[in-house]
């Protein structure tokens, strides 16, 4: 009888097993095809379009990195900070005050979604470069992954490389950091 009860439950892992790795190595159809281009907003400021075309004339940088157990790759590209300044983010001058508050939010095709903080893009905070890359160990990178990837030196997950970058935001996160409307809302037992 215990026999047959650890048969059947070791059937039952397996089909399991199957099914979790089945699932786990399909991958959901991309919610939109990328077109080539990747879209830059700036509150208070037109859209800005970056082109495949158009980054290949920008400067470029390079990090040798690699993503999970892969072993690394040449990853060719432009600095996140530098299309933010030519899209007219507050980088020209010291971030301070409201400024320090804003943060970048990057989107793919399939709405996956990563934040940084402004400062963190900023050389005069940190040394981290993160770039948007078109170019894999010198070949363009694959449909599944392009045409456009972020990828964040140093950070120890690659979480925050996101695939199929479509849209690059400033989001101004200071609203609610007001001292007198937090003050009134602990006053007022809120």
């Amino acid at each position: 009888m215990l026999k047959i009860s650890l048969m059947k439950l070791g059937i039952a892992v397996s089909l399991a097993s199957c099914l979790v790795f089945s699932a786990w190595g399909a991958q959901a159809p991309s919610a939109s095809l990328s077109t080539g281009s990747v879209q830059i907003l700036v509150a208070g400021r037109a859209a800005t379009t970056f082109t495949e075309n158009d980054l290949a004339n920008l400067p470029r940088s390079s990090i040798t990195a690699g993503v999970h157990d892969e072993k690394p790759s040449l990853w060719e590209g432009v600095a996140l900070a530098e299309l933010l300044r030519r899209a007219g983010a507050p980088t020209d001058k010291p971030l301070r005050g409201r400024e320090m508050a804003k943060f970048v939010r990057v989107t793919a095709a399939d709405g996956y979604q990563v934040v940084f903080s402004l400062t963190e893009l900023d050389a005069a905070f940190g040394d981290r470069h993160v770039l948007l890359v078109d170019r894999q160990d010198g070949h363009p990178l694959s449909r599944k992954d392009g045409p456009f990837r972020l990828v964040v030196e140093g950070d120890k997950r690659p979480a925050r490389w996101v695939r199929e970058v479509e849209t690059i935001e400033i989001v101004d996160g200071s609203s609610g950091l007001d001292r007198t409307s937090a003050r009134t809302e602990t006053d007022s037992g809120k």
